[in-house]
């Protein structure tokens, strides 16, 4: 998304000058204008090129900031205070937040200013948080939810580095094997004339394809990732619902719980459902669940209860949407659900990898076996020969 720098004035006439980021320079002077800001100069920001996971860093900076407006510190005061113990470009988002609120925009207005740092349901939070006067209490939840946000992604990616270990060595392995050593092996058979077993030639065969014409096989490759993406986005839709109900049920444990957490933890900030609704749609990471949020939205618009169309949650879940709309405790039951369904998650990917890790052994292993079967099968031959 490109960046825009732009000059305006505010509704009290004060001149603020910042960066903000949208699809094209018409839909960001309509972003400005409906934050009450009326554009003198505004272009195309070509040094941009900032980009940092939502997530990273902004749980400890949502605590700071909910610590010191809780003991009584003015915002701006905060916000200065945390852009001086940053480094970085996190420091020149903060400081670029410091910049907006002295000139006159609430803390919410300049968190959207910087979308590209500030997911677009924390400022809506900040927004209500600010008319509700619960802002440090709305912070605090903020940055709980960010940073357990936080260590479910480094829970993944710690359990994926072993096995993403495991396949490369060995794949870099077997590659070496058959560019370099089984050439060299089986010319001794070829030399002698051995009538060779049928998966030593398939070998063989292999290994003169990756020896002689590797740079086929990268095209291949490189074909192949090129059409799997195109054809994805030619059937998002279609292979997101596929995946939402597929029998490896931590896909869609992993979107309920966080769709669920983000609308629960909105709502519990005073932001309406249909705002909540809004701003959760995309949370997810799921096409197809943030497409039936949509329909959601627009019959919640129209008089209908939540419990009456979250068709895809599990009857558990549905349940506890159910009782929290007649207790109204709608956000806590959407927290409880988050809890569950991330709990299964965990039990899921837990449960993946165990398989994972022996199921890549085991094949590596098989694929090796066969490289030496098909060497060792000629040697045998050659001493019947001799004999």
């Amino acid at each position: 998304m490109p960046n825009f720098k732009y000059l305006a004035y505010n509704a009290k006439g004060r001149e603020i000058s910042g960066k903000t980021f949208s699809r094209d320079e018409n839909e960001a002077i309509l972003d400005l204008r409906e934050k009450g800001l009326y554009v003198k100069e505004i272009e195309k920001d070509e040094k941009t090129g900032f980009r940092i996971e939502k997530g990273l860093g902004i749980s400890d900076i949502f605590v700071n900031l909910s610590a010191m407006i809780s003991a009584g510190v003015l915002v701006p005061a905060a916000v200065k205070s945390i852009s001086g113990e940053t480094v970085g470009s996190v420091k020149n988002v903060m400081e670029d937040v410091y910049d907006n609120v002295v000139k006159g925009l609430s803390l919410s207005g300049a968190m959207e200013l910087r979308k590209d740092f500030f997911p677009h349901y924390a400022a809506s939070m900040v927004r209500a948080g600010e008319e509700s006067g619960k802002l440090d209490t709305v912070l605090a939840s903020l940055a709980d939810f960010l940073q357990r946000e936080k260590e479910l992604k480094d829970k993944v990616r710690s359990a994926l580095i072993y096995p993403v270990f495991m396949v490369t060595v060995s794949l870099l392995m077997i590659f070496f094997v058959f560019v370099f050593v089984f050439p060299k092996v089986t010319g001794i058979f070829m030399d002698h004339k051995i009538p060779l077993p049928f998966i030593t030639r398939l070998f063989i065969g292999l290994s003169n394809i990756l020896y002689g014409y590797w740079y086929l096989l990268i095209i291949f490759v490189a074909a192949a990732v090129f059409s799997g993406r195109a054809y994805y986005r030619k059937k998002t839709m279609h292979l997101s619902k596929k995946l939402f109900y597929s029998p490896l049920k931590l896909f869609r444990d992993l979107y309920i719980s966080r769709f669920c957490r983000v609308l629960g933890l909105l709502l519990s900030g005073g932001v309406s459902i249909i705002k909540a609704l809004e701003y959760s749609r995309d949370v997810s990471g799921s096409e197809y669940l943030a497409s039936a949020i949509d329909r959601i939205k627009n019959e919640v618009k129209e008089g209908k209860k939540l419990s009456d169309l979250a068709l895809f949650l599990p009857p558990t879940y549905l349940q506890l949407v159910i009782t929290g709309e007649k207790t109204g405790g709608l956000a806590g039951s959407l927290d409880r659900i988050a809890e569950m369904a991330e709990r299964d998650f965990r039990k899921s990917v837990d449960n993946f990898l165990r398989v994972l890790e022996p199921s890549i052994i085991l094949v590596m292993g098989a694929v090796v076996g066969f490289m030496v079967i098909s060497i060792l099968l000629p040697i045998f031959q050659m001493n019947q020969i001799i004999k």
